[in-house]
């Protein structure tokens, strides 16, 4: 930005998933999940991470805990619980690396010179997050990205993110609020809350096909995702 150049004020905001809407990052996240969740030793433990009422880290932590009898977690189990799955991540990430969803870092990027300011809220634990955007060099500040660190519940980290942007951003009163994300999870907070909702994924993927069953504007890619704003 020259010295000469005014930022654009910001009237709407953009909420943005990370997995599988920024980053390719499903496969590894739920790889080091797993490993974090068997060192807890709970009998019968249901890996169908998608059947959990909360479909984030910590929620399907508690959740599974719960079913096993461990109720009233300690913020030292939690704490415990999420540097492992950390250390995991790191160490899968390290080893293969991370791409980002084709025209990721370009469409956040591009974004900064239009009305909409971006946030980010994932299900992902803050530390893992932060290790996906980095690692595909998606520049964003701490108090834009929430995580289930926060809030183990998806509608109540959406409806947190939704604050958090109009504070960041100076809106009294936002002209628009989008969610975008690769899930029928982010399609189904978003109705529920009564936001915009714009779908990622191709007609040949699993995801692509799920929200295009329910009846979700969905494209191909982030490219497309423009678009879809200009009309909002």
């Amino acid at each position: 930005m020259t010295a000469n150049t005014q930022p654009v004020k910001k009237d709407s905001i953009l909420i943005l998933d990370i997995d599988g809407t920024l980053t390719d990052s499903i496969a590894m996240h739920q790889e080091a999940l797993l490993g974090a969740m068997q060192t807890l030793m709970l009998e019968h433990l249901n890996t169908d991470w998608g059947s959990y009422p909360h479909h984030t880290d910590t929620g399907i932590f508690a959740h599974a805990m719960e079913e096993h009898g461990r109720t009233g977690i300690s913020p030292d189990q939690m704490a415990s619980f999420e540097r492992d799955l950390g250390s995991r991540f790191s160490v899968l990430l390290a080893e293969r690396g991370l791409r980002e969803i084709t025209g990721a870092r370009t469409f956040v990027k591009a974004m900064e010179t239009t009305r909409w300011g971006v946030v980010f809220a994932t299900g992902g634990i803050r530390s893992v997050s932060r290790q996906k955007l980095h690692a595909v060099a998606i520049d964003f500040v701490e108090e834009a990205l929430l995580t289930s660190s926060e809030h183990a519940a998806r509608d109540d980290l959406v409806k947190a993110t939704r604050v958090r942007a109009m504070h960041l951003y100076d809106m009294d009163k936002p002209r628009a609020v989008v969610s975008v994300g690769d899930g029928l999870w982010d399609m189904r907070v978003a109705s529920a809350l009564g936001l915009g909702f714009v779908g990622i994924g191709s007609p040949d993927s699993a995801s692509g096909r799920a929200l295009r069953t329910q009846g979700a504007t969905v494209v191909d890619d982030l490219g497309d995702v423009i678009r879809c704003l200009e009309s909002s």
